[in-house]
């Protein structure tokens, strides 16, 4: 029996004006997996989770997820996606524990992360390593606590399909092995991921043999483009 697929890209590109700014691509992934989408700069790595998260439309091809086209799937099923794409929007006034807080009082009894009940709020910020900023607000945080931040807040929100854009980003070594850890516990609770990232031990951890014996993602390579 064919496995299920939660994002299909067949034979998607984007241009803008007469750049072509994304190459004809392709690939499945499926609940639990991920799609780790690597390329130097201008490879349209960014251009590509837009298509995916339905904030755009491909010039050719389609995309779909959720079994429906992504920007239907933006529209009628946006519960099922948690998305960072650049900075997260917060709340000035209030602390980095009562973002969580928010959040969990949101989806109430239905705050379930793939087949994991969602953890407590001091839970979740123990696992990022932010119990130190808990009760801090979000203009007072470092570059790379601010980029934690982000990540814990997308990852708590109870989405299906999970896109995530260079989460490495201002992150020291340490503040890196959370970041794999969270993205592993994500897949390794059914949720299907597709991230871009420049880290090669990001890449190797999320496209590595997961507890099943198969592979936990495909890579998604995009070309360098012409210059």
């Amino acid at each position: 029996m064919a496995e299920p697929v939660t994002v299909s890209v067949r034979a998607a590109t984007r241009t803008h004006g007469t750049v072509e700014v994304l190459e004809e691509t392709s690939f499945d992934v499926g609940p639990g997996r991920a799609a780790v989408v690597v390329g130097p700069n201008g490879s349209g790595k960014t251009t590509l989770l837009r298509l995916v998260a339905g904030a755009d439309l491909p010039t050719r091809g389609t995309v779909e997820t959720l079994g429906a086209p992504a920007a239907e799937t933006r529209q009628t099923r946006r519960d099922e996606l948690a998305l960072l794409l650049g900075g997260l929007p917060t709340y000035p006034d209030l602390t980095v524990a009562e973002h969580l807080t928010l959040v969990a009082a949101a989806w109430g009894p239905r705050h379930v992360l793939g087949r994991t009940p969602a953890p407590g709020v001091d839970e979740a910020l123990a696992d990022a390593g932010l119990t130190r900023v808990r009760d801090q607000y979000p203009g007072e945080l470092s570059s790379g606590e601010t980029q934690m931040f982000a990540l814990a807040c997308t990852l708590y929100r109870p989405g299906a399909l999970v896109i995530v854009d260079e989460p490495e980003q201002r992150l020291d070594a340490g503040w890196r092995r959370r970041c794999r850890d969270l993205l592993l516990a994500a897949l390794d609770a059914g949720r299907t991921l597709v991230v871009a990232t420049h880290d090669h031990d990001l890449r190797a951890a999320l496209t590595s043999v997961g507890p099943d014996g198969q592979a936990r993602g495909v890579e998604v390579a995009l070309a360098a483009p012409q210059r």
